[in-house]
């Protein structure tokens, strides 16, 4: 009787294990999915304050205000843009390459069950 006191006493902990191992899975993938927007942001971000700031520093040197400015702008704004798409594909390669690694591990799961 003892024996299945312990028995009932462990599969409630695995139970309960699993459900917090699910829930912590559930957040890590929200978690996950903010860090790369913020990342693909900041990336944009920071090409447009790089070509600006250039510029506006060029401007005041050479005394040419405020063309330098504008044309680093514009620059800065397509290195942003170069510099997310360049980021955003690698993501995406990463990403399938987990979701393949995932799907060959889930068909060897499958097939021991058949």
């Amino acid at each position: 009787m003892a024996s299945m006191t312990q028995g009932d006493d462990f599969d409630e902990r695995l139970r309960k294990a699993q459900r917090t191992r699910s829930r912590s899975e559930e957040n890590e993938g929200r978690s996950s999915a903010i860090g790369k927007a913020f990342r693909l942001s900041t990336e944009l971000v920071v090409g447009l304050v790089v070509g600006v700031a250039l510029g506006w520093f060029l401007d005041e040197w050479l005394g040419t205000s405020p063309w330098l400015l504008i044309i680093f702008f514009f620059l800065g704004m397509a290195a942003g843009v170069l510099n997310v798409i360049r980021t955003a594909t690698a993501m995406n390669a990463a990403n399938s390459t987990d979701l393949s690694a995932g799907q060959a591990d889930g068909s060897r799961d499958d097939a021991d069950k058949k």
